[in-house]
């Protein structure tokens, strides 16, 4: 009897090493290229690079190979593994990151692109965005996938009606809610307590809606505040210019003052990407 325990227990311990190694062939893996940018600031390339290269460390199924100095090209990737890289440009005082995953040996490539109003909000949303673009790679989307359905959504874009705007709306980091009422006029209130009045016009699936009323320092809650009580009583009103995906989605940008630095007020007008959902 002990002589059969000692040859399971053998047994068991050969097969252990024998499992590891077959979890790890089923781990894919990744090619972690540098960052493509246009930006001067190379300190806070780096940071956002290496937050990445950290996030992708902690995901399950991928093995990371780190390639941080090396730019991504066709030749320098192998053909059996994803490469990684991220591009991070700014245009106006707007950041637009767009994160790249390529599997050469299926002909696919996917893409996640969002733009931020903040260097620092791009660090806050990579563990999202990274989530995002290997599920869209593991789903077996392509580009030209996205593409397509992109046109189709334009090309099928509902017309909608006011009335059918009317409701509830979220969707800002800075906005508590968004209430339109039936006619065409509302409110966008903010999460520290500031009360918009706005007019929203509709033609066929887009949807413009502009502030009605003076500005309020509170109405600029992404600026400094010192800033925006400088700036407030001269600021243009805040429009969104957007599109109706369906009855309770709409995607476009919100154009408003945004900070600066080389500004003598501190301030410039400029847009960033938004989406609002009917509650």
């Amino acid at each position: 009897m002990n002589k059969k325990i000692t040859l399971l227990f053998t047994y068991l311990i050969l097969l252990q090493p024998l499992s590891q190694i077959f979890a790890a062939e089923q781990k894919e893996t990744v090619e972690f290229f540098a960052t493509v940018t246009s930006s001067s600031d190379a300190n806070m390339i780096t940071m956002t690079t290496n937050l990445y290269y950290n996030q992708l460390q902690t995901m399950d199924n991928y093995i990371i190979v780190d390639k941080r100095s090396d730019k991504y090209s066709e030749s320098s990737a192998l053909p059996s593994t994803i490469s990684f890289f991220a591009e991070i440009q700014e245009k106006d005082g707007l950041w637009t990151c767009t994160l790249n995953a390529i599997k050469a040996e299926k002909a696919q490539k996917v893409s996640t692109s969002k733009s931020y109003d903040s260097y620092y909000k791009i660090l806050l949303d990579a563990k999202s965005s990274i989530s995002t673009l290997f599920e869209n790679l593991n789903s077996g989307k392509k580009d030209g996938d996205d593409l397509q359905n992109e046109k189709n959504t334009v090309q099928n874009a509902q017309k909608i009606g006011i009335d059918t705007l009317a409701g509830t709306w979220r969707g800002e980091e800075q906005v508590d809610k968004i209430v339109i009422l039936r006619g065409g006029r509302g409110f966008v209130i903010y999460k520290n307590g500031a009360s918009m009045n706005i007019q929203v016009t509709v033609s066929d699936s887009n949807v413009t809606v502009k502030q009605t009323g003076r500005s309020n320092a509170s109405f600029f809650p992404e600026l400094p505040r010192e800033t925006a009580l400088q700036n407030a009583t001269e600021a243009a009103p805040i429009f969104w210019e957007l599109k109706a995906v369906n009855n309770k989605k709409l995607t476009g940008s919100k154009t408003t003052l945004l900070t600066d630095e080389n500004s003598e007020t501190g301030t410039k007008t400029g847009s960033y990407s938004v989406e609002w959902n009917k509650q």
